[in-house]
């Protein structure tokens, strides 16, 4: 069974390096693609993929060693460069106490850097050993996706075709919500989306509508989402294919004369006339 795999950047799954000889490299390398079996916390943009049992665990253990053995080696840089870092205070204190260590530092600071340079490059190349099909699995994984998706919608849309086809019968709901702000009646094609009550042909919704409106005259109406889309398919617009099936045109949001204006304190001033004759 395929477990979810999260995907990011090598600079995202870090947060953040120094800039010295290991931070250069993993700068050059900061795009370098990492898989873990969790969210990161310092990455809101991972990718969410799946993959098989055996590829997710060789990915991760991968990313898991590499970030073990960038570690490893952020603490060999420092201390090899104990030297570079005197204190912001008391630094000639700090020179005479320090200066053997100091001295010593600085004769094989060269050295260590190359040897430092080289372990990450063996760390890297071993990772990319393991997760050198990583990228290609992505990109299959991506038109997988595509197909799938685009196999759902045209279901969805087979669907809607069949319901709104059959939908003289006594195939639709509805229901009544209050808000502060109002009342809106909602409709339903029962076999598109799950709400409202009851069994009805859509002239008996909408002769339920219209007594809801003969006491609050200013209820919206409103479809369900896969309801509202078969319409729309069908009759280009929603309203339209309510008037086709009932033969009434309705205003789904008629005008309420006693809400006051909603104004946003976001609004342009007046035209300018500035330069006019």
């Amino acid at each position: 069974m395929e477990r979810e795999l999260y995907v990011t950047d090598l600079g995202k799954l870090l947060g953040g390096w120094t800039v010295n000889v290991v931070g250069t490299e993993l700068s050059e390398h900061s795009r370098l693609l990492c898989a873990h079996g969790s969210r990161s916390s310092r990455s809101s943009s991972d990718r969410v993929v799946r993959a098989g049992p055996e590829d997710h665990d060789r990915w991760c253990s991968a990313t898991d060693r590499l970030l073990v053995e960038i570690r490893a080696l952020q603490e060999r840089e420092e201390a090899a460069s104990l030297h570079l870092r005197a204190p912001f205070r008391g630094g000639l204190r700090w020179r005479i106490r320090y200066a053997r260590r100091n001295w010593l530092l600085r004769t094989g600071y060269d050295e260590a850097s190359a040897q430092l340079r080289s372990d990450f490059g063996t760390a890297l190349a071993a990772y990319r050993k393991s997760t050198g099909d990583l990228p290609e699995y992505l990109e299959e994984f991506d038109k997988r996706e595509k197909e799938r998706k685009r196999r759902e919608e045209e279901q969805a849309r087979q669907k809607r075709t069949e319901a709104i086809a059959d939908a003289s019968g006594t195939v639709w709901s509805y229901e009544i919500s209050k808000y502060s702000g109002g009342r809106s009646f909602w409709i339903y094609l029962r076999n598109l989306d799950d709400g409202g009550s009851g069994e009805h042909t859509a002239q008996e919704v909408h002769a339920a509508l219209t007594a809801e409106r003969a006491e609050h005259r200013y209820t919206r109406v409103r479809w369900g989402q896969e309801t509202e889309r078969a319409l729309e398919e069908k009759y280009k617009t929603v309203v339209s294919g309510w008037a086709r099936l009932t033969g009434e045109i309705i205003i789904p949001d008629p005008y309420d004369p006693k809400k006051p204006p909603i104004w946003s304190k976001y609004h342009g001033g007046p035209t300018s006339n500035y330069g006019s004759f």
